[in-house]
């Protein structure tokens, strides 16, 4: 249950009215500094949560879902609050969002969130600050990181979307690669590059051909360095941690006279829309943002109903797809066709659009073919 000003009262040993009076943020005179101090440590000990909202709508729902995390840090976690956006309406719910850089303004980020009396809390981090301050069994939650992690709900197998590019790529006749990321990340959280870099290592160890790891910070960032190292690895596919990398490897090999597909295969990662734009359509994987907001959603909207605020994880992970195009020496029939909808970042939808308008085009040709040797046929 949550914590009362009651149960404030009661371990600081005074009246509720002096509880109500140290917690009220515009200050006031009826207790001293020292006593409210006192009032305030012991709130946080406790775990207090200020619900403003329910002292008007106690025992009603608000129709309000937080969100902790940062929507505008990466194209693919603003298509992520969008779908969610989206699919959140259709159930008649609304976002709010908060975030906190370090973990004190996480902690306090949740705490404000929790105090606008939302029905549901979505934590999209590496760092979940709802389970860490101890606040996980006040509220239903959903715990959706961008990566595989212990305790996780809800997140994208990067493993599995680099490893089905990279089987794609080896029953073509690749025999040699390298996965070109950014730095080596020592962060204590997982982390999706090195998810990216274990399903390549798994592909190409299933198949025995060799795989080296290159990044961009032992090159000091420089073009002519990097270009200088692949030279001497001398690979015949570059899977590269995100579609900005890949995109830019290619204009840089290009400038250097390396050919691509033609010497060198290249992969990028996340499924922009740009990558349709680049001097050579270039090969991704597409990560399911919308599958995933659609499954962020349902849990949520089932542990709202049941009252769960305290579930076992999940654990559900969304296997993203392959999205071959000229980079890696494959004809993208999805460029034969454009998107009625133009509005969005990420090639999911236009995939997924692309490939519903693509499969109606062959059932009308076939349809058209079939009429007109029937037509054909002597009498």
């Amino acid at each position: 249950m949550p914590v009362t000003m009651n149960d404030i009262a009661r371990a600081a040993g005074v009246s509720r009215q002096a509880v109500a009076a140290a917690l009220n943020p515009k200050g006031t005179s009826k207790v001293s500094e020292k006593m409210r101090s006192r009032i305030l440590h012991i709130a946080k000990l406790l775990n207090y949560i200020p619900n403003q909202a329910a002292r008007h709508l106690k025992g009603v729902a608000n129709h309000t879902i937080g969100v902790y995390g940062a929507p505008y840090a990466y194209v693919e976690e603003q298509t992520y609050f969008n779908e969610l956006s989206q699919a959140f309406d259709r159930h008649g719910y609304n976002l709010i969002t908060s975030y906190g850089i370090n973990k004190e303004a996480a902690e306090r980020a949740v705490r404000d969130l929790l105090g606008k009396g939302i029905d549901g809390l979505i934590v999209t981090t590496a760092y979940n600050p709802l389970a860490e301050a101890g606040f996980h069994a006040l509220i239903p939650s959903v715990f959706s990181p961008p990566a595989r992690i212990e305790n996780a709900d809800i997140f994208i197998d990067h493993a599995a979307g680099t490893f089905l590019a990279a089987e794609h790529l080896l029953k073509q006749g690749c025999r040699k690669g390298v996965y070109l990321s950014s730095f080596h990340n020592k962060s204590i959280f997982s982390n999706p590059g090195r998810e990216k870099f274990d399903g390549l290592k798994k592909a190409f160890e299933q198949y025995g051909k060799p795989l080296s790891a290159l990044t961009v910070e032992e090159c000091n960032g420089k073009a002519e360095e990097i270009v200088r190292r692949l030279k001497r690895i001398a690979p015949d596919v570059i899977f590269c941690c995100n579609d900005y990398f890949a995109g830019r490897l290619v204009a840089t090999m290009l400038d250097y006279g390396i050919r691509v597909p033609d010497q060198v295969k290249v992969v990028g990662y996340d499924g922009l829309a740009f990558c349709d734009l680049c001097a050579v359509p270039l090969a991704t994987v597409i990560q399911p943002i919308r599958k995933k907001a659609e499954l962020t959603v349902e849990l949520m909207l089932k542990r709202i109903q049941e009252g769960n605020c305290d579930s076992e994880p999940a654990m559900t992970a969304v296997t993203p797809y392959f999205y071959p195009s000229a980079s890696c020496g494959k004809k993208n029939e999805m460029l034969k066709e454009f998107p009625v909808y133009d509005d969005r970042p990420s090639l999911e939808m236009t995939w997924e659009q692309n490939l519903r308008q693509y499969e109606n085009i062959k059932i009308r040709r076939q349809y058209a073919s079939h009429i007109q040797g029937a037509n054909e046929t002597p009498v």
